[in-house]
C-alpha cells in the first residue's frame, strides 16, 4: 500500500486453520512474495481474527484459528524480515481504514462490524483505533443477545457471532428451508425475489440490529460501517437491522444514527493494516 492506494496483492487459500507451522509458512509466504515484487517497503501491517494483545503484539484465543492461540505474531514477523512490524485484530483494520479512506472519512467517532467467518468490531475515534486497556477492545461478536441461545465457538452461548456470521446465516437457513445454505447463494435468490430467502435476511438482520441498538447505546457513533463478504447482502440485511436498531435505541436523537455498508471493498482490512504504519 502507499499513500492509501492498493498497489499490489496476492490472496492464498488458507491449507489449515489448526496447523500452525502450515499457518505461518503461508504468512512467511504471503510477504516474501510481495517483498520481492515491491522494493523500498517500509512496514508490515497485519490484521488477525482474534483478540490481540497489542503491547506484547501477542495473538490472544481466535476461535476460528485456534492454532495461532499464544503466538507472538509480530515479534516473529519482524525478527523473520528485519522490518518494522504491527499486528492488530483485523476488524480494528477494516474499521480503521474506514474511518480514516472510507465511509467514515468525515467523522469523529466511528463504529463498525466486520461480517464474515466470525464476527468482529472496531472503535476509531478521532482516527485512532480505540483497543482498551490491554488491545481487547471491540469483540462485538461475543456479545450475547440471547440467553441460552446458540453455541459459540469462543465456548459460550447467545453471542452475536452465532446468529449474522456465515455458519449462522446456514442454520437459520436450514430452520427456513430444511437444508443449510450459503449467504452467496441466499442473496442471489433474494435478488431474484425469493421470499424465504428474503426472510432468512430479515431475522439475520433483526439479530444485527440488535447488536447496532447496543453499540449506539454505548458509543452514540457518528457512524456505522458494516463490511465483511456478509454486507453484500445489501439492504436484504442492513434494512431489517436499521429498523431493529431503532426499536431499541434509547435516546430518540441518537435512533437515527447512519449504518452504512464498508466503502473499501474486499482489501478494507488491509488498507487498515498499513494504516497502523
Amino acid at each position: 500500500m502507499k499513500d492509501g492506494r492498493v498497489i499490489d496483492k496476492i490472496k492464498i487459500k488458507t491449507k489449515s486453520k489448526s496447523n500452525k507451522k502450515n499457518l505461518i509458512a503461508q504468512i512467511f509466504e504471503c510477504i516474501k512474495i510481495l517483498m520481492e515484487k515491491r522494493k523500498g517497503i517500509k512496514g508490515i501491517g497485519i490484521g488477525v481474527p482474534s483478540p490481540i494483545d497489542f503491547k506484547n503484539q501477542k495473538i490472544l484465543n481466535p476461535p476460528n484459528v485456534p492454532a495461532l492461540k499464544n503466538l507472538y505474531l509480530g515479534k516473529l514477523i519482524k525478527n523473520k524480515f528485519k522490518i518494522k512490524t504491527i499486528i492488530d485484530n483485523d476488524v480494528h483494520c477494516l474499521v480503521g481504514g474506514e474511518a480514516i479512506l472510507g465511509a467514515g472519512k468525515n467523522k469523529k467517532i466511528v463504529v463498525g462490524l466486520g461480517l464474515g467467518t466470525g464476527v468482529g468490531g472496531g472503535i476509531v475515534m478521532n482516527k485512532k483505533i480505540f483497543r482498551g486497556q490491554r488491545g481487547t477492545s471491540g469483540e462485538i461478536g461475543h456479545t450475547m443477545i440471547q440467553k441460552d441461545g446458540r453455541e459459540c465457538k469462543c465456548g459460550a452461548r447467545g453471542c452475536l457471532e452465532t446468529y449474522i456470521n456465515e455458519k449462522g446465516i446456514r442454520k437459520t437457513a436450514k430452520e427456513i428451508f430444511g437444508r443449510e445454505i450459503s449467504s452467496i447463494t441466499l442473496r442471489q435468490m433474494a435478488e431474484k425475489g425469493d421470499k424465504k430467502a428474503i426472510k432468512v435476511w430479515e431475522i439475520t438482520g433483526r439479530y444485527l440490529g440488535l447488536g447496532l441498538a447496543n453499540l449506539v447505546d454505548i458509543f452514540n457513533p457518528e457512524i456505522i460501517v458494516i463490511g465483511g463478504g456478509i454486507a453484500n447482502a445489501g439492504e436484504f440485511l442492513i434494512g431489517p437491522a436499521k429498523e431493529e436498531m431503532k426499536k431499541n435505541v434509547l435516546s430518540p436523537i441518537a435512533k437515527n444514527t447512519p449504518v452504512v455498508r464498508a466503502k473499501l471493498g474486499e482489501w478494507a482490512g488491509a488498507i487498515g493494516a498499513g494504516l497502523l504504519l
